[in-house]
């Protein structure tokens, strides 16, 4: 959905999940932004990461917490990448263009050699190759509508699985279309399913990694 002649700001605001206002950037005005604008805020001096929404750049919920996460996950696909050998996997500030006037940020990404031109990384600063898996990780300030809004567009795009994982809930859901997910609770395991096959990730290591370990009495 794009703007009309008549939308508000508080249309835009429904338009884009929900998100907090503080998220939208002004400038350049909402409509008008492009994928550059994404590059130059990325390569820029103050480095910050907005996402491109239909024209309109919204600055992607990040937090220490979740980085952590995604750090753990991120991690963990890396080793079974490195093992496998069928694709390469990406951290939170690799942006995607998923359409023309559309480009995301997921906290964690893989992309299988089948979608890579010769088997190489391409050099644009915005992948234009679509993943194969996404990884969310819930910020405060994320919205459910925006979630759901983000699935959407990975999906349609062609995304093949994704996760969402909740750290104030500890339980996460996994998303094999946008009709088909399951809930994982925090003894429960995140799987790869036939998109990274043998890939997991136990929910308990997941949140343990935020907490020191204790140390066995000698």
């Amino acid at each position: 959905m794009v703007a009309t002649e008549t939308e508000t700001v508080a249309d835009l605001i429904e338009r884009l999940g929900g998100v907090p206002a503080h998220r939208i950037r002004l400038k350049p005005m909402p409509g008008s932004a492009t994928e550059e604008d994404v590059v130059r805020w990325l390569d820029g001096p103050n480095k910050r990461m907005f996402e491109l929404i239909d024209g309109t750049l919204v600055e992607k919920a990040v937090g220490a917490k979740e980085a952590l996460l995604a750090l753990f996950v991120g991690a963990r696909l890396l080793e079974w990448c490195e093992k496998n050998d069928t694709g390469v996997a990406l951290g939170p500030d690799g942006p995607f263009r998923l359409r023309l006037g559309l480009v995301r940020y997921p906290d964690i990404s893989f992309i299988s050699w089948d979608r890579l031109p010769g088997g190489e990384f391409p050099e644009d600063p915005v992948c234009r190759v679509i993943p194969d898996f996404a990884v969310e990780i819930l910020s405060a300030s994320n919205t459910a509508a925006e979630i759901e809004l983000k699935l959407d567009h990975y999906f349609d795009a062609g995304v093949r699985l994704a996760w969402v994982i909740d750290p104030d809930t500890r339980t996460a859901t996994i998303c094999t279309s946008r009709n088909r997910r399951r809930e994982v609770a925090g003894d429960g395991e995140l799987t790869g399913g036939k998109v990274l096959p043998g890939f997991r990730v136990s929910m308990r290591a997941l949140f343990a990694s935020l907490r020191r370990k204790k140390r066995k009495p000698r």
